[in-house]
Formats: structure tokens, sequence, C-alpha cells
């Protein structure tokens, strides 16, 4: 109706009006049309939210074309269909056997419609690579992996796969700086190289900024403090997005832990566009393996540098959604991590893909002969599910949202699962709030010190 709304008011001022509203109006008709006819698909709830929001921008301009009344209208309308976005999404959603079911409230829609929103701009930043000739290579490529992975026995036993990390020869001083007291920018050569015979070799080698790798310090002064390792999420990567999410006036003020953020691969400074980490939830398949397979090689050394040149006491591993991937994937690569906690954690690249690409998107990779299945089979190579944790179940944890949009809450019910039921806490919100929140705060601190990371009388 809103969007039909946007449509009838922009024909009846010509011109002027298609070109402010046609945008909303276009992409609340057709979600609007889309949920009651294929209700279900979770990729109609993204271009939802992204009509609800571009009809509330654009309702400020409309009050020049279509007067101050239809302008109003429009701008209270379009801020419902967004909070119904989040809404419907959330309601669509099957609530998996364990997971508490969502409370629904004004602010969880509309936290909810903001995770679909995110993935809205994820989608449409990476569907270029998957069609044409894209396919095609991408297709070529997954075939002849999938030969070499199994004659190399990496699909039987993924952990084959990585190899043992060298250690950082020279540590170095990054230009950037952050507000926070005590900031350091540290950078090193990452050296590594996928396997001589892998598909897309070359190509990832030709990505010079990724070869260089980044990492955020905050450090206490004086004697040693227990070290956190914070690996962030999909499309972030610099000081401020990395410091803020991980909140340095808890983590490491109140708790008094020093702290190490590592930046992906092809992410902020490593990144290989303008867009950071395009190449993640893309569908290049190598890229995608690649990428995880560097940010083990990478994460890896930095803990080897941080046990010999930084007399590291206990040493905690803390990831949100890629880095809690990342996070679980390490914590089946490393031994001697005396904590795991992994936030809306993202094991399943593959099954995330599938479910929020285009329909143009898979449509092409299907022709090229592309399934889900085979793109499955080939990431056990870096599947958290296809790998046991080295760490005691005591020092793994699990924090998620019940109504996260951006990763859905059986990802972390089935890794929970498949690391044997450790400490998990579900909390009523979406994908970003985290440590924003008290319970998220409480569970993580009580987590640390259950594994002795944080001393008692921090906790």
């Amino acid at each position: 109706m809103v969007g039909a709304l946007w449509l009838w008011w922009d024909v009846r001022s010509g011109l002027p009006g298609v070109l402010v509203g046609g945008l909303p109006g276009s992409l609340l008709l057709a979600t609007g049309l889309s949920n009651l006819l294929w209700a279900g698909d979770a990729r109609i709830f993204h271009f939802m939210s992204l009509g609800a929001v571009s009809g509330f921008a654009l309702s400020f301009p409309a009050l020049l074309v279509l007067g101050p009344l239809a302008a109003a209208a429009l701008l209270v309308l379009s801020l419902v269909s967004f909070v119904a976005a989040g809404y419907l999404a959330v309601g669509q959603e099957p609530v998996p056997t364990d997971v508490p079911a969502p409370r629904m409230s004004l602010g969880m829609a509309a936290r909810a419609a903001e995770d679909e929103l995110s993935m809205c701009g994820i989608v449409l930043t990476t569907w270029p690579l998957t069609v044409g000739s894209g396919a095609m290579r991408i297709a070529r490529e997954l075939e002849e992996a999938l030969t070499l992975f199994g004659e190399k026995g990496w699909l039987e036993e993924p952990a084959s796969y990585h190899r043992a990390p060298l250690p950082v020869e020279s540590m170095n001083r990054g230009d950037l700086r952050h507000r926070e007291q005590g900031f350091e920018h540290l950078t090193f050569e990452s050296s590594y190289e996928p396997w001589p015979e892998e598909p897309g070799r070359d190509r990832w080698m030709s990505y010079e900024r990724n070869r260089t790798a980044h990492a955020w310090v905050l450090r206490h002064p004086g004697e040693p403090h227990p070290w956190l390792v914070c690996v962030h999420g999909i499309r972030v990567g610099t000081p401020r997005g990395n410091l803020a999410f991980f909140r340095p006036d808890y983590l490491h003020h109140e708790l008094g832990l020093n702290l190490l953020f590592p930046v992906l691969p092809i992410h902020g400074p490593r990144r290989i566009s303008p867009v950071s980490g395009d190449r993640i939830l893309s569908g290049d398949i190598m890229d995608t393996l690649h990428a995880a397979s560097q940010a083990m090689w990478d994460i890896r050394r930095l803990l080897a540098w941080l046990r010999t040149h930084e007399s590291a006491p206990p040493v905690g591993v803390i990831g949100h959604s890629l880095g809690g991937y990342a996070a679980a994937l390490l914590g089946c690569l490393e031994g001697g991590i005396d904590a795991v906690v992994v936030a809306n954690p993202a094991v399943d690249p593959s099954h995330l893909f599938w479910r929020n690409a285009l329909s143009l998107s898979t449509r092409y990779l299907k022709t090229a002969g592309v399934t889900q299945e085979k793109m499955g089979t080939l990431m056990r190579a870096i599947s958290p599910l296809a790998l046991h944790p080295l760490i005691p179940s005591e020092q793994r944890a699990i924090f998620a949202g019940v109504a996260d949009r951006v990763v859905p809450a059986v990802e972390a019910r089935t890794l929970w699962r498949h690391w044997g039921e450790p400490r998990i806490a579900w909390y009523q919100g979406s994908h970003s709030a985290f440590l924003s929140t008290r319970e998220g705060r409480t569970f993580v601190s009580a987590a640390l010190r259950a594994a002795g990371v944080v001393p008692a009388e921090n906790g």
C-alpha cells in the first residue's frame, strides 16, 4: 500500500514526482507483493528495508514536489514500513529447537530492519562478481579445487589444508591514529601464499595491499596484563569501527585487558576495492577460501608474537559475526588459547551466500554448474563445523541474538551442538548489539573469568 501511494502521488506530480519517489515506490510495492505471493524468501526484506529508508530520506525533497501533507504522510508510512520489514522478517524465520522465541517490540523490529538493510548493502555490492564470465570462472575453479582437495585429502582432513605459520620476523609501526590513549598501529608482511596448485592462487597473490597485515593494539603500561584478541566482522577493519564495536571502555579499562585487533584479509587498509571485504559472501569461492585461510595464518602468527615478544600471560580470543567464524575456526587449529568467545558466528558461509544472494547471481552460478552442495563440500577445508576444537569445552562460549537477521540463530545453534553444548547465552536482540548490552558484557566477563583470562577481582 505504501509503495502504491508513493507511485500514485509521483504520477500525479509528473516527472519531478517520479524522480523523487520512483525508487521507494517501486521497492515497497514490489516487496509488498512479493511477501504476499512468495512469503518466506529472506531477500524480500532486504529490499523492503531499503525502500523504506529511501522513502524516509526522499520524503524531504518530496515536500517541494508533492506538498507538505503528502510528504508528511509518506515519511510516516515509510517509517512504518521500515519497522514492518523487521517485524515480518523475524516473524517468518523459523525458530530452531533450543533457541528462545523472539519477544517482538517496536525496538526489536527496528533493529531487525537495520540488519536487513545491512544485508542489502552486502548483496548489492557483491552480485557483479557472480554473473556472466565471472560465474563461469567460479565454476571452473570450483571443479578444479574439488579434484585437487580430494586428491590431497584436505576434504577428509581439513586441518591438513592449513600449514603451520612462520614466525613474524619484523613488526613495524603503521601511521594510522585513534583518539584512544595508548593506541598502536602494527604492520607486518603476511607471507601467506595459497598452495602452488590451487585455482585462483595468482589472482589472490595479485592483491598487493592484502599482502601487508595490520593490527591495532591497546596495552596497559607496566607489568603484563592478559591479552584478548578481538576479531571484527564483515565490512569493518578500521581503527574507529573495530575499537568502537569492542568497547575498550569495558574490555580494556574496566576488565584490565590488553587488546589486539587483527585486520582480516581484504578488509580495511588491506581492501582490494573501495568496499572493505567485498569478496566475502560474494560467491567467489576461492577468494572466500583464501581469505579464511590467510586469516588463520595471520592471527596464528600474531598469537605466537604475543607469546614470544610480549610475554603474554593468558590469551583469549573474541569474535563477532565473520570474526566469530574466524575465532571458531582458529580454536580448531591453534592450541594453547585460554578462551574462545564467539558472538553471532557466521559459521556456514556457503549457507549464508545461498540464503541472501540475488536470484540473478544464483541463477548464473547454477547454470555454470555451481551448487550449494559443491560449495559446501569445498568449504569443509575452512569450516569450524568440519573440525574439532583444540581447547576444552569450559573455555568455549557462544553469545547470539534471537532476532539476528544477518547471521540467523541457526548458525550459533549449529556451532553450539557441534561444540558439545558449551556455555551459551541467547539475548533478545539483533546482530550488532553484543557488548552494548548489559547481558552481553556480563556473559563475556563471566566466560573470560571462568577461563582464567580475566582475574576474579576484575570480573
